[in-house]
C-alpha cells in the first residue's frame, strides 16, 4: 500500500462512456426540462430559448476576459448570475446544481461505465489515493460518478470548470499537484487523450499511462514521441500491473 502515491484519472473515454456526437435536438430538450422545473417549483415563467440567451451573454462576458483555447467557464456560476442578476431570483447552489442536472441528463444521452473499471478502481483505491482530473463541468460529473457508484473511491476531484484551465494548458496540471500536494514523480495520470491526458502533464515530470480507446480516435494523432506506457481500454483490469511497474 502506498498512499503517498496519486493516480489522476480522466473522466470521458476512459472511465465514463457517453454518447457522441451530441444531439443539439437533445440540448434543446434539456433547457425545455430546466425552465419547465423553474416554472414548476418557483413560479419563474421565462422560455427556454431565451433562458439559454441570457446564458450565452454571460459566457461571452467571461471569454471577453480568458483565453477560450486554455481557459474554461462554470456553467454552475454562469446560470447562478443569469437568476440572480438577469431574472432577479437568487437559488440555493444545492437547487441550482439540481436543475442543471435535470439538463444534463437529457443534454448528455446515455452515460454508463465500460467494463471492467469498477473492480478495477476498488482494487487501486486500496493501495493508491485515487483523483479524478478531467475537462468537464463539475456540475455534470460529479453527479454522474456518484450515480455509477465510483464517486466512493476518489479522494479529489479537478475540474477544469472549478480551476478555470482546460487541460490544454499545463496550469491545470499544476491545480492538480497543488491540490493533492505531492511532487510530479509522485503522481500518475491515466487517460484516453494523447495530447492532453499524455504530453502535457508529462511535460512538467508527471508519469502517465495511455488507455488507447477506439472511440477517442478521432482526437488521438499518431505519436510524436514513443509512449512507454499504455493499454487497450478493453485490458483495463490490467492496469494495476502496469502501474505497479512504475511505481
Amino acid at each position: 500500500m502506498d498512499k503517498d502515491k496519486v493516480i489522476f484519472f480522466d473522466c470521458y473515454q476512459t472511465l465514463l462512456d457517453v454518447q457522441l456526437p451530441k444531439s443539439d435536438e437533445d440540448e434543446g430538450r434539456g433547457w425545455e426540462e430546466f425552465v419547465r422545473l423553474l416554472g414548476q417549483n418557483h413560479g419563474i415563467k421565462i422560455g427556454a430559448d431565451e433562458f439559454v440567451a441570457l446564458v450565452e451573454k454571460r459566457k461571452a462576458d467571461f471569454y471577453s476576459s480568458h483565453n477560450k483555447l486554455i481557459q474554461h467557464h462554470n456553467l454552475r456560476t454562469l446560470v447562478a448570475d443569469v437568476l440572480e442578476k438577469d431574472v432577479q431570483y437568487p437559488l440555493k447552489e444545492d437547487e441550482i446544481l439540481w436543475l442543471i442536472y435535470e439538463y444534463r441528463k437529457i443534454e448528455r444521452g446515455y452515460v454508463h461505465l465500460y467494463p471492467k473499471i469498477a473492480s478495477t478502481l476498488a482494487l487501486l483505491a486500496n493501495e493508491y489515493t485515487l483523483a479524478i482530473a478531467s475537462y468537464t463541468q463539475s456540475c455534470f460529473t460529479q453527479f454522474e460518478l456518484r450515480e455509477l457508484e465510483i464517486e466512493k473511491y476518489f479522494s479529489h476531484f479537478v475540474y477544469s470548470s472549478d480551476v478555470v484551465f482546460r487541460k490544454e494548458s499545463p496550469e491545470f496540471y499544476r491545480e492538480c499537484l497543488r491540490l493533492v500536494q505531492k511532487s510530479p514523480e509522485s503522481c500518475l495520470m491515466v487517460g484516453d487523450n494523447y495530447r492532453e491526458d499524455i504530453v502535457i502533464p508529462a511535460s512538467l515530470g508527471i508519469h502517465t499511462i495511455w488507455i488507447k480507446n477506439p472511440a477517442a480516435r478521432y482526437k488521438n494523432p499518431d505519436p510524436i514521441v514513443e509512449v512507454r506506457y499504455s493499454l487497450d481500454l478493453a485490458d483495463f483490469d490490467k492496469l494495476p500491473q502496469i502501474i505497479g511497474q512504475i511505481f
